[in-house]
């Protein structure tokens, strides 16, 4: 079900939720300046050339902060600039908008974004980065999304909030790029509840129900099956199976997976340093794929099929928390529903690790890890390939907070993702040093 968002409206409307007295007026720029080298930026089982990536990043935000509600925007401008690839240049463009309003009895929420962003930069699909059908040229991708909601206080132990999340992803494919149906358009819609009970101070518990519904049209040239003609005087002929046979068209897949969630966590304090997080739960997938193939010859009739599939899983989420005097440490694995432009959502497993050390008072350092691995919960638009893949990341870094407005970034990052149809593996390095400015403005108060 397709939703005509338009993100003006609701920055308009919550512009005008100011009361008259006193608010901090918010603007914020900010610039920064990434200089990358990757030995394998397409994560390809043979790189084929390293590259060499400059990004600079204006930006600025703006909004207010009242007494009972605040709104924030920012503006995001990403120059991408391949030295000796300049086929891959683009310049990236994001907005988000967040307001947020709070009472006594409730608190509303409202979150919406639009970018323009580069697939090579964001693109994690399975199948997408390979040597048959993965990204060789640079293909836009344009999200728009919004997400409102609604936290309602029952009485002083109990919350019920309400969400709604739509997420709408297209891609400006050429007409020539072989691997279209890798690039599948895709809108998702979600609709969740969620029942929270404060057992202490310490401990709370969660109930969360959800629906969505993810639906993914493509269109793919080639060969269909013929099996109805048109005979001299206009009839409808059907052709017996051996005298059917393959002709030029054009096939249009529409697949829509809904899905029903439900999920119980909780949140428990060990100390005042250590924070728990648990959440398990089950999902229902009911899948229905429908393809309509037309064909160059109008004498051929057009061919429709239909499938249907249902299939359950797990979903679950753990995290630990804990905070030392000079740092940090954080432990999480979660295994969900995603969608993917592969023209099916995929369940991802993940485990990651990340910890930050403050060395001084102007230096620190850390270290990111992840394990990842994604498959398609089905996979009926026609791709006999295997989706399946493990991606594996470590990125060691070291900052330095030069003043209080200027930071350096220094990161390395060594990344593998193993095809599980074709049982090979890619690697790729790579290394980024970050010049961030922030200027220190004074905010007004009226």
């Amino acid at each position: 079900m397709k939703i005509k968002t338009d993100f003006l409206l609701p920055a308009a409307l919550v512009l005008f939720t100011g009361n008259s007295y006193a608010l901090e007026l918010l603007f914020e720029p900010d610039f920064s300046f990434k200089e990358r080298y990757d030995d394998n930026l397409r994560m390809q089982i043979k790189p084929r050339r390293t590259n060499l990536i400059s990004t600079l990043s204006p930006g600025v935000l703006f909004g207010y902060l009242a007494d009972d509600n605040e709104l924030k925007t920012r503006f995001k401008w990403n120059e991408l600039i391949y030295h000796g690839d300049s086929a891959l240049d683009f310049s990236e463009k994001l907005v988000n908008v967040n307001h947020m309003f709070r009472s006594e009895l409730f608190k509303t929420d409202l979150t919406a974004g639009y970018s323009e962003e580069s697939s090579i930069n964001n693109q994690l699909d399975p199948a997408q980065i390979n040597e048959l059908g993965g990204i060789q040229i640079l293909v836009p991708r344009t999200t728009k999304s919004v997400a409102p909601s609604i936290t309602y206080n029952l009485n002083e132990t109990n919350a019920l909030q309400l969400g709604y999340n739509y997420v709408d992803v297209a891609y400006d494919r050429q007409a020539s790029l072989a691997s279209n149906r890798y690039y599948s358009d895709y809108s998702n819609q979600q609709f969740s509840a969620t029942l929270t009970h404060v057992y202490s101070e310490r401990l709370s518990f969660n109930l969360t129900g959800a629906y969505s519904e993810f639906d993914s049209p493509s269109e793919q040239r080639g060969l269909g099956l013929v099996q109805r003609v048109l005979a001299p005087n206009g009839a409808s002929v059907t052709l017996r199976p051996e005298f059917q046979f393959g002709a030029p068209g054009n096939t249009h897949f529409s697949q829509i997976q809904r899905t029903l969630f439900y999920q119980l966590g909780l949140q428990y304090a060990l100390c005042e340093q250590m924070q728990l997080s648990l959440a398990a739960g089950i999902r229902n997938i009911n899948s229905d794929f429908n393809s309509r193939t037309t064909f160059d010859d109008p004498s051929f009739l057009p061919t429709e099929s239909s499938q249907s599939s249902s299939t359950s899983g797990n979903v679950y989420s753990a995290s630990l928390i804990r905070n030392f005097e000079r740092g940090n440490l954080s432990l999480s694995a979660s295994q969900q529903l995603n969608p993917a432009s592969t023209g099916t959502q995929q369940q991802t497993t993940l485990f990651s690790a990340s910890a930050r050390y403050n060395l001084t008072d102007r230096w620190n350092t850390g270290i990111n890890a992840s394990y990842q691995m994604s498959e398609s919960v089905t996979n009926f638009n026609g791709n006999n390939a295997s989706n399946n893949r493990t991606y594996t990341t470590l990125t060691p870094n070291i900052q330095w907070r030069w003043t209080p407005e200027i930071n350096l970034d220094l990161s390395y990052s060594y990344r593998q993702q193993q095809y599980e149809s074709t049982n090979q593996t890619a690697i790729g390095n790579s290394v980024q040093l970050q010049f961030s400015y922030q200027p220190q403005i004074n905010r007004q108060v009226k």
